[in-house]
């Protein structure tokens, strides 16, 4: 009686174990193909890109559009806005620096934008003589897209399609610095701020661009006892 007890005790076990590998088989193939998932650009890409950029055999080029894919992806602009950025648009406060920008609807707003990029910005206005009130980007919305694809095929860096990926490869810079900017904040209403969002659930579309192992690096880092 004992002994049957004892093999009774064994085979629930088992089976307790092999319908936990099933479940987590089931976690795993759900996580791999959640249909909210979007594509999304790493700080190392965007760096490669802007070093590729940069090699342009025409300068000016080169240099406009490697600050470009910076000013985009740092600032988690729209192209509209990086393009009609000028120099008087820069602001320096106590903390860091600002840009002034027409979002949606011709609404004036402020994003946060590193002393690195602002550095950037500022060398190459000087560089070519862009006045004050002048457009730094002063190239149209079609040239600025041929542009970039243009880095993305000669970096080698993967080119998004809305068609396969539901986001472009000129906005997935945006997505991309919106990312980056949450894992190091870990603050979505922040992010909202910079992005600019009327609500909180616009922005919380943008994490679905995280892959479970990416949130999961995240989360890992992170010691609530601190």
């Amino acid at each position: 009686m004992v002994q049957n007890e004892r093999v009774a005790m064994v085979t629930t076990e088992n089976t307790g174990i092999c319908n936990k590998n099933v479940n987590l088989s089931k976690i795993i193939k759900n996580q791999a193909d959640t249909s909210d998932y979007v594509p999304h650009l790493t700080a190392g890409d965007i760096k490669l890109m802007v070093i590729v950029a940069g090699q342009n055999k025409r300068l000016q080029n080169g240099q406009r559009n490697a600050v470009l894919i910076k000013v985009l992806f740092d600032g988690c602009l729209r192209i509209s806005e990086a393009l009609g950025l000028r120099p008087c648009d820069i602001i320096k406060n106590a903390d860091g620096y600002l840009l002034v920008v027409m979002g949606k609807g011709h609404k004036p707003g402020q994003v946060a934008i590193s002393a690195s990029t602002i550095a950037d910005l500022k060398s190459y206005c000087y560089d070519f003589s862009i006045g004050q009130t002048d457009l730094i980007f002063n190239i149209s919305r079609s040239q600025a897209f041929r542009e970039i694809e243009a880095v993305y095929r000669a970096s080698g860096v993967r080119q998004p399609s809305k068609l396969q990926d539901r986001v472009g490869c000129v906005h997935i810079l945006r997505h991309s610095g919106c990312l980056a900017r949450l894992a190091i904040s870990g603050n979505p209403k922040e992010v909202q701020e910079q992005l600019r969002h009327k609500s909180a659930s616009m922005t919380i579309r943008y994490m679905r661009t995280l892959t479970h192992t990416e949130a999961m690096k995240n989360q890992e880092s992170i010691n609530v006892w601190e």
